[in-house]
């Protein structure tokens, strides 16, 4: 496994427990902006899942970098709608 597959996978990783403190956090105070910031990490992680994945599957790759620039765009839109957000 290549140096930057690694550490694309450790950063999916980090998305990932974030995301599990962030739902935690939106589970015990229900206000809308940490379940903007829960849903982004998710979506992180899924981003760094399919990245990682794509030295796995090179045969996908193609379809894989796709949704991820998808995913890269929801990610930072849903980051940019939590800041907007007054609640």
């Amino acid at each position: 496994m290549e140096i930057d597959n690694m550490i694309v996978l450790l950063s999916s990783i980090l998305a990932l427990l974030l995301f599990t403190i962030s739902l935690f956090a939106y589970l015990r105070e229900r206000r809308k902006k940490l379940l903007m910031v829960t849903a982004a990490f998710f979506f992180y992680f899924l981003m760094g899942f399919l990245d990682a994945s794509e030295s796995f599957f090179p045969v996908i790759g193609e379809k894989l970098e796709i949704w991820s620039s998808i995913l890269n765009f929801v990610v930072l839109l849903l980051f940019f709608s939590a800041m907007l957000t007054k609640e």
